[in-house]
């Protein structure tokens, strides 16, 4: 989640829903406050992230589990508690984010392949 490059080659091979299993520790938040919404805008997608909830020896979860459209918008967020979160997925939303922000297809992979090794 933390590395553009992932979520992208998901969207690139054709995902519309990207589900994300993490045990994210604090005090990391700004990734599934901000980050998680920023990737799904970014690559026109959904992406469901399910946080780890609650302490375990000397680590501490983040939680905050959320559900992010590919508009950029989170649809639905767990709090810092054991919370279950429940929204609709609309498939014609990533077509329209597709269309409306064509990340994926104004791609120009030539100009950064020598990056690619």
């Amino acid at each position: 989640m933390e590395f553009p490059e992932n979520v992208r080659a998901h969207a690139l091979a054709g995902t519309d829903l990207l589900l994300v299993s993490t045990a994210l520790m604090r005090p990391m938040e700004i990734i599934p406050q901000q980050l998680v919404a920023i990737r799904a805008w970014e690559s026109q997608l959904y992406i469901a992230y399910a946080n780890r909830c609650g302490p375990e020896g000397v680590y501490h979860f983040a939680w905050l589990s959320c559900l992010a459209a590919p508009d950029g918008t989170t649809r639905a967020r767990a709090g810092t508690g054991q919370d279950l979160i429940v929204t609709d997925v609309d498939p014609a939303a990533v077509e329209a984010s597709r269309t409306a922000t064509p990340y994926l297809a104004d791609r120009r992979p030539a100009l950064y392949a020598s990056l690619m090794r």
